[in-house]
Parts: C-alpha cells; structure tokens; sequence
C-alpha cells in the first residue's frame, strides 16, 4: 500500500509462503513479508519497511509531522504487530496451523479487547492518527480475515462501528484495491 500511495514504481514478487525458497530466507531471515533490497541489504518487517518507505519517497508523508500525533501512530503500528495480526491470524488460521482450542479463544477473546480499543481511539476520527498513515496501513493487511472471522459469527464487526467505518474507507483508498 505505501508504494502505491507514494506512487512509485516497483517490482513486485509473489512468494510461495507455504514453501519459502532458499532465496526468500536469506531475504528475510523472518520468513515474513513484505522484504525489499535495497542495493544489495534486504529490509524486512512490515512497519520497518514502510517507515524506511516513507523516508525515502518523500510524498505524500504518511507519518504525521506533529510529534504526538506521530507517536500515536507509531503506537498504534506497534499494537497492530504485536496484537491485532497474531490475534487475527490465530482465529482464523489456527485450527489449519495446529493451535489449541485453548490458544484460538484466547486469540479471539484478545481480538474483541483490541477492537474495542480500536472502536474507543476511531471514535470521531477518520484514521487512527486523525490523517491516513502507516498506523492505518499496518492494520489494513487483516481486513479480509477480520471479515472472515465476522462472516463465521466468530465476532460481529456491527459491534464496532467505528471499526467498520474505518476499514470500508481505508478499503476504498487507490492503494487498498492495487495492492489487493
């Protein structure tokens, strides 16, 4: 998405994440996406990649330039990594990744905790940082399983409207639907 909303060209890869080449884990030592080069070093974990991003393809800024508002969406990045993604991908993978029913309702019961959170800090704004940023596209990559889990009954994002309103619009930014 921050390419797309930087406007830069690039050349994207598709990766078999079920079968990680040789070539993809000296990339990313992690075996996650998104992994860049940069004139020869590879760059990897997704907050880290679209801040170095952001840096680097000046407009438009997607960190906010007030130091508060930047530390809210910095705040907000950190919490979709070390929450909202292990939670959602539990719920909605872990039976298929062989977690316990234990460890799955758990995840889902941390999931509804962080939706409130999410529905408390969206209400009477747009974005989680007042103006679309990173904080909003580090979330954006569980919108599709996050409503899996809503079409399953697993949790009702009509309980979360701001929550709701907010992914429909980040959904229906340029850079959502290209980078589908």
């Amino acid at each position: 998405m921050v390419l797309h909303e930087k406007g830069t060209d690039f050349e994207a890869r598709e990766v078999d994440l079920q079968n990680k080449s040789e070539e993809f884990l000296e990339a990313s030592p992690t075996g996650k996406v998104p992994v860049i080069l940069v004139d020869g070093d590879s760059l990897y974990e997704s907050n880290v990649v679209n801040q170095y991003l952001d840096e680097v393809f000046e407009e438009p800024r997607l960190l906010p330039e007030d130091p508060k508002t930047r530390a809210y969406a910095r705040i907000w990045m950190a919490q979709a990594d070390d929450n909202f993604y292990p939670q959602v991908f539990i719920s909605t993978m872990g039976r298929e990744r062989g977690f316990s029913e234990e460890r799955i309702s758990a995840a889902k019961e941390g999931l509804r905790g962080t939706l409130s959170r999410l529905e408390e800090r969206l209400a009477g704004r747009e974005y989680l940082a007042d103006v679309f940023s990173l904080a909003d596209i580090a979330h954006a990559g569980n919108f599709v399983r996050l409503r899996e889990l809503d079409e399953a009954g697993d949790l009702s994002l009509a309980d979360y409207p701001n929550v709701a309103a907010w992914m429909e619009r980040v959904e229906g930014r340029r850079s959502f639907k290209a980078a589908g």
